[in-house]
């Protein structure tokens, strides 16, 4: 064979098999084109016809689907793809596909590479949009089985299947609030139909009120209405109207009244469409069932508190009626000369126990009215060495009686407060009494008057017995006595400390109590602002002797206590006046028309006829113009003086009245008596 032949034979052998590794390449979709480059021009065929529907079909996906290498460079994407990462496909193309990973979910992401570089994979990323809002997917990796090293990522947008998992979330925790809420929860349509109803509402209206009309299901009546059969006007609420707070009454299908407190307010939906109306109906029952026995309670609290306050009015008027003989004969007896020693001593000693049991008296009432809010302060500006030394005074007897010493010491100049110069003498007498009576035979009593950081204070120290640490938050308390032993050796009721407090409180001051312990003596400390200002009541009296008892007056005396009218005449008698007594109501009227007193002392309490009653007839009466007329009883409630002088009375005097109070009020009837209270 010729060397010619042999070429040709070589180059047919070499397209034969060129064309068949083309048909090979082409049948197993190798190529997208054919170029043909020996004709002029030469010639491009594509071969897409095969693969084109799969290519139709990854453009036209739902999801995002991208080829990227190992490292995360985006090879090809889908139209799906760059849509949701809202770029262009020249902003993806070629770059990093972490640059749209929300940096947390970064090592998710590569880690997905890795995984699916060997098997299939999947995962929830969070990517970022071109803008930066978040967006979430789930990314599915899978490996590219020829041509270059990487994956094929399928992306899902997981936006509205979360949105709507939260709708449903949301909608799953309304269902459980109104299954779990305790108040009754009705969501109406505009109509008044019951569209959705809590688990409370339902148990109230005792069946299922969905799809009826509200106001057949819930028959609710104003709560004020007289009128059984009205009905509550909800038509403002379907109007889109706003109701708070609205009382109803509901009558349970069960049996029972309820009692509700009904609001209402539109349902109203983004974009300011209403839907319906959202009723909410609370049951009060309780509360109000709860408020009638708190007033029901209060009810009974004042009626025993009034009852209280009568007792205690009784109380000191039986206390105070034995009292006033006893008095009266002391007076007697101090104005007789008496030789015997141990006949004065016994005066002396029954003068304590009368000046004691008044107290007593006197400061179970004191703590009723303060307690009641019933006291009333007369404040003036006053020299407060001046009360402080009245105060002293009132407690020598019992200072005297145990041998005490007794210093007071304060400013040479006056120390001025505004206050109460009966009440404040009042605490002082209070503390040096309590300091005499817990202070062993002989002991030492300072009491100091003092200027401190615009405070005037009283200190009131003694050597006595000393109060225990655990005792001195206490010792103020009403009823509490820091020695309660059995002998009783001290007295008292444990309540002129408690009285401290209180008065020195209403008038804006301060009391406190030291000790340093048992057997080691005791302070009290009062302190009350200092007043600078101008004078604006009148100075504080000073004590003046008992004047004369003047001219005779013809005085009847009305007291139902024999002893009390018998002795109280005697006294008078030997003062030089004309007296005459009466037992009762009535025959005081009778011997008063007999007699034409200038002066009347009457009791109150008086059988057949109260004193009240008494005056009123005798003042009617132009004979009695000029006749004075005193009360004198064992009532001392700031309502029983009221009354007394809306009766008729010039004065009211609380019994025992001693004869210094009596010099002064027997005087002629055009004396002015002043405040006799």
């Amino acid at each position: 064979m010729s060397d010619d032949l042999q070429r040709e034979l070589e180059e047919l052998r070499y397209r034969l098999a060129e064309a068949q590794e083309t048909i090979r390449a082409i049948s197993g979709g190798e190529v997208d084109a054919l170029v043909i480059s020996d004709v002029e021009p030469p010639r491009v065929f594509t071969l897409d016809a095969a693969d084109k529907p799969y290519r139709l079909l990854v453009e036209q996906m739902h999801h995002g689907a991208a080829a990227v290498n190992v490292d995360g460079v985006v090879l090809a994407c889908n139209a799906q793809f760059t849509r949701l990462l809202r770029c262009s496909k020249e902003a993806v193309l070629g770059r990093l596909l972490q640059e749209h990973v929300d940096p947390p979910g970064l090592p998710v992401f590569e880690a997905l590479l890795r995984d699916g570089l060997a098997a299939s994979a999947e995962s929830e990323v969070m990517l970022r949009h071109g803008d930066g809002e978040r967006v979430p997917v789930v990314l599915g990796v899978r490996a590219l089985r020829e041509g270059i090293a990487g994956v094929c990522l399928f992306v899902v947008d997981l936006t509205e299947q979360k949105r709507r998992e939260r709708v449903l979330a949301d909608a799953a925790t309304a269902r459980a609030i109104l299954e779990q809420v305790a108040d009754a929860v009705v969501v109406c349509d505009n109509d008044g139909t019951v569209l959705r109803a809590s688990r409370a509402a339902h148990d109230l209206a005792g069946k299922n009120p969905l799809f009826q009309r509200f106001d057949q299901v819930f028959a609710l009546t104003p709560l004020a209405a007289d009128d059984v059969g009205a009905r509550v006007d909800l038509g403002p609420a379907w109007r889109g109207e706003t109701l708070r707070g609205l009382a109803v009454r509901f009558h349970r299908p069960a049996g029972g009244r309820a009692e509700l407190l009904l609001g209402a307010g539109p349902l109203v939906v983004a974009g300011g469409e209403r839907l319906g109306v959202v009723i909410t109906l609370t049951d009060i029952t309780p509360l109000r069932e709860a408020q009638d026995e708190l007033r029901r309670r209060a009810s009974e609290l004042q009626d025993a508190d009034r009852r209280k306050d009568e007792f205690l009015a009784m109380l000191a008027h039986e206390l105070r009626n034995p009292l006033s003989p006893i008095q009266s004969s002391l007076e007697i007896m101090n104005l007789q000369a008496l030789d015997d020693p141990l006949t004065g001593q016994c005066r002396d000693v029954i003068e304590r126990q009368v000046h004691q049991l008044t107290r007593l008296v006197d400061d179970l009432l004191e703590v009723s009215r303060i307690n009641t809010g019933k006291i009333q302060l007369q404040m003036e500006r006053i020299d407060l060495a001046a009360v402080v030394l009245r105060g002293i005074e009132t407690s020598r007897p019992v200072v005297d009686s145990k041998g005490h010493r007794l210093e007071f010491a304060c400013p040479p100049d006056p120390v001025w407060v505004r206050a109460d110069s009966t009440r404040i003498a009042q605490v002082v007498g209070n503390l040096v009494n309590n300091a005499a009576k817990y202070t062993e035979h002989g002991g030492e009593i300072v009491v100091r008057l003092e200027r401190e950081d615009g405070n005037a204070v009283i200190r009131v120290r003694d050597s006595g017995i000393g109060i225990p640490q655990e005792m001195l938050a206490e010792v103020f308390d009403l009823f509490t006595q820091v020695n309660r032993s059995l002998d009783r050796s001290q007295g008292g009721l444990g309540i002129g400390l408690a009285l401290v407090k209180r008065l020195v409180g209403i008038h804006g001051g301060q009391a406190e109590a030291h000790s340093d312990g048992p057997g080691l003596g005791s302070e009290f400390v009062v302190r009350l602002p200092l007043h600078d200002g101008e004078r604006v009541g009148a100075e504080t009296p000073r004590a003046e002797k008992a004047t004369a008892a003047g001219p005779s007056l013809r005085v009847l005396v009305i007291d139902d206590n024999r002893d009390a009218a018998e002795l109280l005449a005697a006294l008078l008698g030997m003062l030089g006046h004309t007296v005459q007594t009466a037992a009762d109501g009535p025959s005081g009227i009778d011997t008063a028309l007999a007699f034409v007193p200038q002066i009347v002392l009457c009791d109150i309490g008086l059988p057949l006829l109260d004193g009240y009653g008494v005056v009123a007839q005798l003042r009617d009466r132009p004979e009695f113009a000029a006749t004075r007329f005193i009360a004198l009883t064992g009532y001392g409630r700031a309502e029983d003086r009221q009354r007394s002088q809306a009766s008729g009375f010039h004065a009211h005097l609380i019994k025992p009245v001693g004869l210094a109070k009596l010099k002064t009020l027997l005087r002629p009837p055009s004396a002015d008596l002043g405040d006799m209270s």
